[in-house]
């Protein structure tokens, strides 16, 4: 009965706080000037609906050269998935200008709110491809440069296309990470001029990569972010992917470009690297620390019990107790209070993720990739309780029950997302992060319900 009444407990907290964050995010999803990723203006017709149309096309894109730039990593967290310009050159005119479909602002109104629920604002510009490449070259960031071998028609076909997105009403696009970003926008667009050959070639078998997998393997580099990566992707993200869905990294569609035919011809004609930058390479895959992880999550928990147990008071004779208590007194408070301070920074940290989290798969716009998560089991809004309560652990009324009931219900949910992460239907690859946060979630429960184990338990 008793676990009856901490189960609904459980699940009505995780409910409140979850959803009455909800509201808070409403403004920011009403605020979205103009529907997803729709220009106000029609597109102009893709090669092959007017014939009037391609001829005129035919004679402007004879003096047209289209390239893609290709632009490796860069310092900061966004630029270490590389960038990619779509560049067109009129040899009669001398215009030159590379479209870039990756452009923000952090300044821009409500930028914060924007990016918390999946609605941030993106827009494509044109920039002088010399001096775009410049900058790129004084970031030491690779440059790949690679020429199409497009018709006359189908460059003036993409000419009128990039000039007509890039006008004021047309250029916003609500960014996407995996579906709809500066890479994708190239993708598209090239696919729109060959009338959808792209499409049709790559989406054949899924290739050994995964949304997970190639984010982990670009963000190896930095723990906190790596660590993120895995909490907030759920299992959709772990499907393998085509090499259509691959093209979200400007790298991947460089290199199916380089090997795709259109008719008998290959798309690209020459390819070169005009910029090698001095970077370490990006690792090949992403890394699986499994027995690291265990061995710090075991460790941490283990720790953590045996903590709990040096404020214990020590069990010698009945005429030396109370001396034995003085004696103690300063280190059992102190070493309580430290553990108190740890459990509450433990689950405060974890109960405001998890309630983002949970927020992030189900109202947002980040759902169809965060959401369907099992690490919503390992941080929950539960953990705000545990956290309020942590520090009544060792009292024996109602607020002591409390706190060690939380901490024994955090446990148990963060071992079934454990365990689910191994079940066919459930499966997900944050195992990593899973082999840590459990046993710690564990430990802690064990640490609060130390005093009512028996005695030869506690050692």
């Amino acid at each position: 009965m008793r676990m009856r009444r901490w189960l609904a407990l459980y699940v009505a907290v995780a409910c409140c706080l979850g959803f009455a964050g909800a509201p808070l995010f409403t403004p920011v999803l009403a605020q979205a000037p103009l529907p997803d990723n729709v220009a106000q203006t029609p597109p102009p017709p893709p090669p092959g609906q007017n014939a009037t149309l391609d001829s005129l096309r035919a004679v402007r894109g004879a003096s047209i050269e289209v390239r893609l730039y290709t632009y490796g990593p860069g310092d900061a967290v966004f630029e270490r998935f590389g960038h990619i310009a779509l560049a067109v050159r009129d040899t009669l005119t001398g215009e030159d200008l590379a479209f870039n479909w990756g452009m923000f602002d952090f300044q821009q109104p409500n930028f914060l709110g924007r990016f918390l629920t999946g609605d941030t604002r993106y827009w494509m510009a044109g920039y002088n491809t010399e001096a775009f490449n410049a900058v790129y070259r004084a970031e030491n960031r690779r440059i790949r440069e690679q020429r199409l071998a497009l018709t006359p028609m189908q460059r003036g076909a993409l000419y009128d296309y990039v000039a007509w997105n890039a006008q004021e009403a047309n250029k916003y696009y609500r960014y996407d990470y995996y579906n709809d970003n500066c890479s994708t926008r190239v993708r598209d667009a090239l696919d729109w001029v060959l009338n959808g050959a792209l499409q049709t070639q790559w989406h054949t078998a899924p290739l050994e990569r995964t949304w997970r997998g190639e984010t982990a393997r670009i963000t190896a580099d930095n723990l906190p972010v790596f660590v993120g990566i895995h909490l907030a992707l759920g299992r959709r993200a772990d499907a393998p992917l085509t090499a259509w869905q691959s093209a979200f990294l400007p790298e991947h569609l460089a290199d199916a470009l380089a090997t795709t035919r259109v008719g008998n011809q290959r798309l690209v004609t020459a390819d070169s690297v005009i910029f090698a930058a001095n970077r370490a390479p990006m690792p090949a895959t992403a890394p699986q620390p499994v027995l690291l992880a265990a061995f710090i999550g075991f460790g941490l928990a283990a720790l953590l019990y045996l903590w709990a147990g040096s404020s214990d008071v020590p069990d010698v004779p009945i005429t030396s107790r109370a001396a034995a208590r003085t004696e103690a007194k300063s280190a059992t408070r102190s070493s309580s209070r430290g553990l108190s301070i740890v459990g509450v920074l433990w689950y405060l940290t974890g109960g405001v993720l998890g309630t983002a989290l949970l927020l992030a798969g189900t109202v947002t716009k980040h759902e169809p990739y965060m959401g369907s998560n099992l690490s919503v089991l390992l941080i929950s809004p539960l953990l705000l309780l545990a956290a309020v309560t942590w520090p009544w652990r060792e009292q024996a009324g109602r607020m002591g029950k409390v706190a060690r009931g939380s901490s024994a219900l955090v446990a148990v949910s963060a071992m079934a997302g454990w365990l689910g992460l191994v079940v066919p239907s459930l499966m997900q690859g944050s195992m990593v992060v899973a082999l840590v946060i459990a046993p710690i979630h564990v430990g802690l429960a064990l640490a609060a319900w130390r005093r009512q184990l028996p005695p030869v338990l506690r050692a």
